[in-house]
């Protein structure tokens, strides 16, 4: 299998790694390969240079911009990659650069290429700005980024209402750019919630689908604990708003009959921390 890393569009060039390649063994392959193009642009435009004086100086072989270009995106992108998302595999990101015709037109830069993001985080589309400061041109280069990670799926039917079971969820490679809802990660961490509405198979879990379930409803009576440097005193109240456990809600102490806000410990208790 191919590791998915291609350039496309107006150069009709594909770079293929293979998936076993490591991201760090890849940078070097293109780092080395970026300085030598990189020492070539400085050969050629010295050529040129020393030819107007009227001296003539052998040249290696015509310097490739657009491949210049990518390799330098390729380098950049992948340092990105490996700061943003560290823990996902290689073979779980495809990226495809596209290099227009005009790319190929630019003369070679005889230093390294700046790479420039133009944003705080990366995305499935993103465009770049490449820039050789030191012949002062600049291409905006798309490139289509999919990561995928594993997430918490519906394995079958389920409906509205239902709590949640392990062999219910499975997980599934999905794209993070398709996550704008937010997700989960472990099945554990889902197990016993309820599901806001029905579902089908091969769904994508989300706080919004599935949440923890109601261990006190509004109006229950409820045993108020107010705990802190190893005290811990009780009384009784009422709840003013359904709550999950670990969710705060009002609840009315009925000896005082003042409102407090505590936190659903259990069914039928909150707690107050008390520093």
């Amino acid at each position: 299998m191919q590791k998915p890393f291609r350039v496309s569009a107006g150069i009709s060039e594909n770079l293929t790694v293979n998936s076993g390649s490591s991201r760090t063994a890849l940078l070097i392959l293109v780092s080395l390969s970026l300085c030598l193009l990189t020492a070539m642009a400085g050969a050629e435009q010295h050529s040129s240079d020393t030819a107007q004086s009227g001296i003539s100086v052998p040249t290696g072989s015509p310097v490739d911009t657009a491949t210049q270009i990518t390799q330098a995106v390729q380098v950049a992108l992948w340092q990105r990659i490996g700061q943003d998302y560290p823990d996902v595999p290689d073979e779980q990101i495809t990226t495809q650069i596209q290099v227009n015709d005009a790319a190929g037109s630019l003369p070679a830069c005889p230093a390294p290429l700046l790479v420039d993001w133009r944003g705080g985080s990366l995305s499935n589309r993103i465009t770049p700005r490449v820039s050789c400061d030191e012949l002062g041109w600049q291409i905006y280069l798309p490139i289509s980024l999919t990561i995928e990670v594993p997430v918490v799926v519906s394995s079958r039917s389920l409906s509205r209402g239902q709590q949640l079971t392990s062999a219910d969820l499975s997980l599934a490679l999905t794209d993070l750019a398709t996550l704008r809802h937010g997700h989960y990660a472990s099945i554990a961490t889902v197990t016993g919630y309820e599901l806001a509405r029905n579902l089908a198979p091969g769904t994508v879990i989300t706080p919004v689908i599935a949440r923890p379930p109601i261990m006190i409803k509004r109006g229950d009576r409820v045993i108020i604990v107010a705990s802190g440097s190893g005290l811990a005193v009780q009384t009784e109240g009422e709840a003013l708003r359904d709550g999950a456990a670990g969710s705060q809600i009002p609840v009315r102490n009925l000896t005082s009959r003042q409102t407090v806000h505590a936190y659903v410990k259990s069914r039928g208790v909150v707690e107050i921390p008390v520093n």
